[in-house]
This record gives structure tokens, sequence and C-alpha cells, in this order.
């Protein structure tokens, strides 16, 4: 049975949250492990202002899955290093504006989710399926993020494919290869 991480980005705020379940309800463990921060956190996890972001399916045993998840679910950094001049522009911003762009975490967690890849195809981890052989396949909701990817020097391991995930609504799953998911 194939198993997944999920990871929700909220529409609002921008912030992602990884998990191993294809809701994040009642999940403040998880809110609390992933955002640092006290004053970044959300304080409530309304449903509505959640979004799939990208969903890694394809890790044949529940360990597997807790390792990815483990490597994929922590704070990470930007794709592409700031400049000086976007280092000098964010220390003018005021207080507000500051903490909006610390909540902004989508394109860190799309480059710490490549770069968890990497590390596991480097590593030889167990998380990857069937020893190389199989595939982890990545579900989108905006396939603009692999072109980022690339962009920025990094490139997906070979057991690595890509796909397009299916919204209705705006938030709920409806891939095929999703239902079967073990939590």
């Amino acid at each position: 049975m194939s198993r997944a991480v999920y990871f929700f980005r909220n529409i609002r705020t921008k912030q992602v949250l990884a998990s191993t379940e294809k809701t994040l309800l009642s999940k403040t463990r998880l809110i609390n492990a992933q955002i640092p921060d006290v004053t970044l956190r959300p304080t409530v996890v309304r449903p509505d202002h959640w979004t799939p972001l990208v969903v890694a399916s394809g890790f044949e045993t529940e360990e597997a899955q807790r390792d990815a998840f483990m490597l994929m679910s922590k704070p990470g950094h930007p794709l592409v290093p700031q400049t000086d001049a976007q280092k000098k522009k964010y220390t003018l911003m005021m207080n507000k504006n500051k903490r909006l762009a610390d909540m902004d975490t989508i394109e860190r967690q799309v480059a710490q989710l490549a770069r968890s890849l990497v590390y596991m195809d480097a590593t030889k981890a167990s998380a990857i399926p069937g020893n190389g052989e199989g595939k982890v396949k990545l579900l989108w909701e905006n396939n603009e993020w692999i072109r980022k990817v690339e962009d920025a020097g990094l490139t997906w391991p070979r057991w690595i494919e890509h796909g397009s995930l299916d919204l209705k609504r705006g938030n709920i799953i409806t891939n095929k290869e999703l239902r079967g998911s073990a939590a």
C-alpha cells in the first residue's frame, strides 16, 4: 500500500506544513515542531485556509514514510541565497512586513523537499522505494515549482516522477492513486 507525505499551504499567510495524513485538523504538535517561532504559528488551524501544495506518494513502508517526513518537514532555506540588496531591503522593512515575509515559507519548504530527496538519493536511504527501482511520485498543485527547483541548480533524483494534483473545491484531493494511501 502506498504511503504519502502531504504539504499544505495557507492561502492567507503562505505558511507550509507537512503531514502524513490528508488533514491538518487537531495537529498542534505538528505545527509546534514545524514552526519554531511562537509568534509565527497560526492561532487556529482552519481547514478552509489550507490547500495541498504537493504530495509525495509511493513510500512502501511506514518507516520509509516516517523517515521521509522527518527530513522533508524540517524548516528549509530559500532555493537561492538572498543578495545583499534583498538583505538590506528586509532589514529596512517595518516589523509587520517582516513578519509577513517570515511567514511565507512556500519556497523554503519546496527547496527542503528537493534537498531532502537529493540527500536520500545520496545516502541510499531506506525511504527510496525498491532500492531505487520504484518511484516516488510528486503530485503538484502548481507544476511551476518543478522548473523553479531545476532553475536553482537542484536536480531531481531519477526515482522521482512528477504529476498534477487534482483538487476539488480548492482543497479536496481527488487523485485516484492517493485514495488508498495509509496514514
